[in-house]
């Protein structure tokens, strides 16, 4: 089967995109014995010289962004994607970016994967201009409405799909975000189940302070200090002034295999992952904890929900959920160790059984290939 794989921006080839769904998705597919994979892109176009005075003075009125892409994006894509087609010839198109698509004309069956749809995000993370938001919505709806199936990490998520771009229910398909983690980190099966001890080891692990909840992170580890829990939390994607109980990890570049290395000691590190994300479609990082038997805490937002599995795999709070209440939920698991050790080996166990990209990557490929024979019988019919 022969799978034409149109990248973004990013190239899903790069190490450093390591615990992207991109990399895991192309690489699945890649790894497969019938597949052969052909890569367009990444596409990264810059900003006509028009388009950069206007995001300029834009940018004295508004904090936003004026553009994501610039609006030549979809055509210049086109153009190559185009010529891919009649290069390779391929049986299916795969992509988990609209862009590139939205002015490609074809009559091949198409899967579109994605974190989210433009509607169950623009709302929170408020990034960009009215006017851009609608522009990409109209792009994103254009392709979705090409798609044979739409693969996505939530079942929120799924449900917008459904409701807000009228596609098919049957059509879209749910599975938990999978993460690439290397075998020769992860511990042992019957390693990695933990004990929850003082000093209590939390990470966050994020690289948008506000949008991620860094807030209410360092104020909760402050709280148990101030009411006699020990507590020391590592903070990994960004730089910060280090305090007591509170040090700044920095970023780590995941193409360097030592640095690789480095930002997975931290989850063997940590007892609990801290996730107060204000808006997350579905959250990699917390299967990259799981895979090393670390339950996460969050709450309910966005695509969360599907990725933790509430008390049974981590923990998940209400939305809006205060640093006292995340307080309250450390402390329930203090006083009931028996299931804090659960939770630790159910996460692990999930990771074996849904969340690495092995398991994933087959259930990927079935989606593929089986939208190929629908689309090959139905030319027959």
């Amino acid at each position: 089967m022969k799978i034409l794989y149109v990248a973004g921006r990013w190239d899903p080839r790069l190490q450093d995109e390591y615990s992207g769904n991109d990399f895991g998705a192309y690489n699945a597919l890649k790894n497969q014995p019938e597949s052969d994979v052909f890569l367009v892109g990444p596409f990264d176009f810059q900003f006509t010289l028009l388009e950069r005075v206007l995001i300029k003075l834009y940018s004295f009125f508004s904090p936003k962004r004026l553009f994501k892409y610039s609006l030549q994006y979809p055509k210049k894509c086109a153009e190559i994607i185009k010529d891919a087609i009649v290069l390779f010839q391929p049986d299916i198109i795969f992509s988990k970016y609209s862009a590139p698509l939205v002015e490609v004309d074809f009559d091949l069956p198409l899967v579109y994967m994605c974190d989210s749809i433009v509607p169950f995000s623009k709302e929170i993370a408020n990034e960009f201009a009215k006017a851009s938001y609608r522009l990409m919505e109209n792009w994103e709806r254009r392709v979705i409405s090409k798609a044979d199936r739409v693969i996505t990490f939530s079942q929120a998520n799924a449900n917008l799909i459904v409701s807000a771009y009228k596609t098919p229910e049957e059509n879209v398909f749910v599975f938990p975000i999978p993460a690439s983690v290397p075998e020769n980190f992860l511990p042992d099966l019957e390693k990695s189940s933990k004990e929850l001890s003082e000093p209590l080891h939390l990470l966050f692990v994020g690289k948008r302070p506000y949008l991620r909840g860094l807030d209410i992170a360092v104020e909760l580890v402050k709280k148990l200090n101030s009411e006699g829990v020990r507590t020391n939390l590592r903070v990994v994607g960004m730089s910060g002034k280090n305090e007591d109980q509170i040090e700044f990890m920095g970023v780590y570049n995941k193409e360097q295999p030592e640095q690789l290395k480095e930002y997975f000691a931290n989850f063997h590190w940590a007892h609990l992952l801290i996730h107060p994300s204000r808006f997350h479609s579905a959250g990699i990082v917390i299967t990259e904890a799981a895979s090393f038997g670390v339950p996460a805490i969050t709450n309910d937002v966005g695509g969360l929900a599907t990725t933790v599995l509430d008390n049974e795999t981590g923990l998940v709070l209400k939305s809006g959920s205060t640093p006292t209440d995340y307080v309250a939920a450390i402390k329930s698991l203090i006083q009931d160790k028996s299931k804090y050790k659960r939770l630790s080996f159910n996460a692990r166990r999930r990771f074996d059984s849904q969340l690495n990209w092995k398991v994933a990557g087959n259930t990927l490929y079935s989606i593929v290939k089986k939208t190929v024979n629908t689309n090959s019988e139905r030319e027959k019919s």
